[in-house]
């Protein structure tokens, strides 16, 4: 009774979610994501940074930081240099734990979206909001590598926020990715509300700072318009969809969303954005 039941549950599982080995072209494409990311961003800092960029004496140079327990007997006390170090703390292994989990997250959607694409299954704008987020991912994961590695927190649960809301709004967004999936006014609604939300703490926060007035410098007026952009364009995308969801249905859009839909985006957004100023 019991193998039948497990039998049972196992069929119904692989038949709402088949399992079709992908292609090696895809496997390729969404392993060399995680790669390139990292080369073009260093890339980037060497332009924008470059009198930072100050020369080191590799042959002199030593770091009386390290704890060398990676090492063991075979370098310890005061090294020399090193293009990485890391000590044996829980830090370190929060770092590489956010290192596996941004990398497989990585591969996974990517994947993900050219099986869709290969099937001829992949909606399009849902494709285009999501490459419009990967910065800000990514910037998320240098941000808490930076947390951890500084011991400096203080604005770690603003961050945290920030990552919490994009996640669920970029779920949202490779769910809706497969055309079999329809498209329905309340997921759409709540992309929209998440972008609203970020558009509205960006500005209070730094954007308005940085970018309207040009009080920023480069870096970070580059780093605010790339934030602010994916999220105009996810409300925009957003309202386009549901226009089209209306022709589908034959009902205007208005019709679409409820009073209660409305009302509970209102508070949604509002009572996050206290949560967010308070952080």
């Amino acid at each position: 009774m019991l193998r039948n039941f497990v039998s049972h549950q196992s069929r119904a599982i692989l038949t709402w979610a088949p399992y079709r080995k992908p292609a090696f072209w895809i496997v390729f494409l969404a392993i060399l994501l995680p790669f390139i990311i990292p080369v073009i961003h260093m890339n980037i800092f060497a332009q924008l940074w470059q009198r930072y960029n100050r020369k080191i004496d590799r042959k002199t140079c030593s770091c009386s930081c390290w704890d060398t327990v990676f090492k063991g007997n075979y370098e310890a006390g005061i090294s020399g240099y090193k293009h990485m170090y890391f000590n044996a703390t829980t830090q370190s292994a929060k770092i590489w734990l956010l290192t596996v989990l941004y990398v497989i997250a990585c591969y996974e959607s990517l994947k993900y979206l050219l099986q869709l694409w290969a099937r001829k299954e992949l909606r399009y704008t849902m494709f285009i909001l999501f490459a419009s987020v990967v910065y800000s991912h990514y910037y998320s994961f240098w941000g808490y590598v930076n947390y951890y590695n500084d011991d400096f927190y203080s604005q770690f649960y603003h961050q945290m926020f920030f990552s919490f809301t994009e996640i669920c709004s970029t779920y949202y967004v490779l769910r809706l990715a497969d055309r079999n999936v329809e498209l329905s006014s309340g997921k759409l609604l709540l992309i929209m509300d998440i972008a609203v939300l970020h558009v509205l703490t960006a500005g209070w926060d730094q954007f308005v700072t940085n970018v309207i007035k040009q009080e920023g410098e480069l870096h970070q007026v580059l780093r605010d318009i790339f934030f602010m952009l994916p999220d105009l364009l996810h409300i925009c995308i957003a309202i386009y969809q549901l226009f089209k969801l209306s022709q589908i249905k034959k009902r205007p859009v208005t019709h679409l969303i409820s009073n209660e839909q409305f009302f509970g985006s209102v508070f949604f957004v509002s009572a996050l954005w206290v949560v967010c100023l308070t952080l």
